[in-house]
Order: structure tokens, then C-alpha cells, then sequence
């Protein structure tokens, strides 16, 4: 999966069409090297508002992409947190923003974690014991394929990620309910925003994971020990692990409303190419009446 950002949002392989004196041609989007380039000539309030909307509109992506099960569409949402949390790092963004994205990417992976699990129990992605060779070995991605016709974990996330002697992505799965997550996460960013530095390691991995271990009542010992290759059965359903509450979609969703009815400012009407009025017309309003429809069934504030 490559480092590059579309437009304001992080993309994977995406290669987004142009229209080039009559012709449609292939444009790769930016690299990440280019998008700091670009953003370092920034002021620094228009980077805030750069990263605030990178991550709104990833936040949003990874909320679509667990609500459909769609693993693909979470490891690139992982990826996306990741980038974006470099981003923030290496522009030298303020203690606030870097924290905003730090918590992001652990929801992403957290996300990833569950997602895997479940496809494991759905039988849809390889457990280890039905790898050919051990997952420690030189990768045999194309001969598992072939062999039982469904992907490998690592084909999502890096072994060093999923299995990282000091916090893995599955010491932030593995055993852990959502609320146990949130509390860890919750408890982490309270010891960032206290810490002297930027508060890294206080948001690391390794360290939301020692806690999450911690609130479901694992040993200290546990979280430094190789975890088991197998999903360990959480708390709670795995299919209920990790759906996010209605509220905080909408919200999202509000959020991203907002900022596209801010960016028509930049637009005239007029100019709409008249080849694409008719399509982005009825698909504007096809939207726009699913809106409509979903906030007049919204429980009315006066009637609660």
C-alpha cells in the first residue's frame, strides 16, 4: 500500500482522473514527501486546519469501513492514521493536534485487531494453523491463497504490528472489550497531556496496550509475553466489539456536512461543467433526500 493523500484524505493505490485538454488521464496523488513539502509552506493555523480535516475525513472512513466489515477498507483507514500521525510529527504540529492523532491511529489499529479476529472466526481469514509454513518464515501469502482461498492477517498489517513483543495490535484486541479499550485510551491520553514532552510513548501502542491488558485484568507479564496466535474469546461478542454508537457517526457525518457546505463557497454554480450538471444534480438530491429522510426520524429533543 503506497503513502499518498488525495485531495485532503489519505489514499492507498487510488489514482484519481483528470480531465486534460479534452483528454482523461491518470494522476497519482501526491507522496506523503510531497504533502509536507506543500503543508510546510503553510502558516501554522491553516495545518491545523489541514490535519483537522485529513482527520475527519479518515475518522469517518474507518466508521463506514467497520460498520460494513470491510477489512480492506479498515487496513486503509489504519494506514491513513498512521500517515496522518507522521504528518503532524514531523510538521512539529502542537502537543493537541499530534495527541488527536496519536488516539486516531490506535483506534484504527484497535479497529484492524477486532476486524481480523472476527475473520478468523468467520472463517474468512487464515488462522495460523492452516498457514503452510509458520507465520515467522518468509512469506507463503500466494501459496496459502491458492491453498485455502482466503488471506493471511499479515496481509493487512505487518507481523511486527500485530505481534510486537512490547504492545501489539492484538494486545489492544485480544481479551479486551470496547470499554476496557476506551478506558486504557481514556487513561493514556490524561498522562499525554500532563507529560512534559510531546507525549508519545504515553499514546504509543505499547503503552495503551499495557494498559488495556491491565483493565482486563492481565498481568504486566502477560503484556510483554509473545501473544497467543489464536483469538482469544473477549468479554463481550466479537461482533459487538467494536460498533460505534450512532451518535458519534451522525456527528461525524455533521462534521463533514459542515465543511462541504463551507467549501461551496469556493465554487459558483455557473460553472459546473454542463457534461456533469445532470449526474452531480441527481446525485446531490438523491443524497440530500436520504438526509432529509434520516433527521426527520431522529427523536425530536421536545418530545423526550
Amino acid at each position: 500500500m503506497n503513502d499518498v493523500i488525495e485531495g485532503e484524505v489519505l489514499e492507498g493505490t487510488f489514482r484519481r482522473r483528470e480531465r486534460n485538454a479534452g483528454r482523461v488521464v491518470d494522476v497519482l496523488p501526491p507522496s506523503k514527501d510531497e504533502k509536507l513539502a506543500a503543508m510546510s509552506r503553510m502558516t501554522p493555523a491553516e495545518q491545523v486546519d489541514h490535519v483537522t480535516e485529513m482527520l475527519v475525513h479518515s475518522h469517518a472512513g474507518l466508521l463506514v469501513a467497520l460498520a460494513a466489515q470491510d477489512l480492506p477498507g479498515i487496513a486503509e483507514a489504519k494506514q491513513k492514521a498512521a500517515t496522518i500521525q507522521e504528518i503532524a510529527k514531523q510538521l512539529r504540529m502542537g502537543k493537541d493536534m499530534q495527541l488527536h492523532a496519536a488516539e486516531f491511529c490506535r483506534r484504527a489499529e484497535r479497529g484492524l485487531g477486532v476486524a481480523i479476529r472476527e475473520g478468523q472466526e468467520r472463517g474468512e481469514i487464515l488462522r495460523p494453523k492452516e498457514a503452510v509454513t509458520p507465520r515467522n518464515q518468509h512469506s507463503t501469502a500466494v501459496t496459502d491463497q491458492a491453498k485455502y482461498g482466503k488471506p493471511r492477517p499479515t496481509d493487512y498489517a505487518t507481523a511486527g504490528e500485530l505481534y510486537a513483543s512490547r504492545g501489539g495490535i492484538y494486545d489492544m484486541t485480544d481479551g479486551v472489550s470496547d470499554e476496557q479499550f476506551e478506558a486504557a485510551l481514556a487513561e493514556a491520553r490524561a498522562e499525554a497531556e500532563v507529560a512534559d514532552n510531546s507525549g508519545h510513548y504515553a499514546l504509543s501502542r505499547a503503552n495503551v496496550a499495557r494498559k488495556a491488558k491491565a483493565k482486563a485484568g492481565k498481568s504486566k507479564q502477560d503484556v510483554s509475553a509473545h501473544p497467543s496466535d489464536e483469538p482469544v474469546k473477549p468479554s463481550e461478542p466479537a461482533s459487538r466489539q467494536f460498533k460505534k454508537d450512532s451518535t458519534e457517526m451522525v456527528d461525524t457525518i455533521n462534521h463533514m456536512l459542515q465543511g462541504a457546505v463551507q467549501t461551496l463557497g469556493y465554487a459558483r454554480a455557473a460553472d459546473v461543467d454542463p457534461a456533469q450538471a445532470g449526474r452531480l444534480r441527481t446525485e446531490i438530491s438523491t443524497s440530500l433526500l436520504a438526509i432529509k429522510r434520516f433527521v426527520r426520524e431522529m427523536p425530536d429533543a421536545r418530545n423526550a
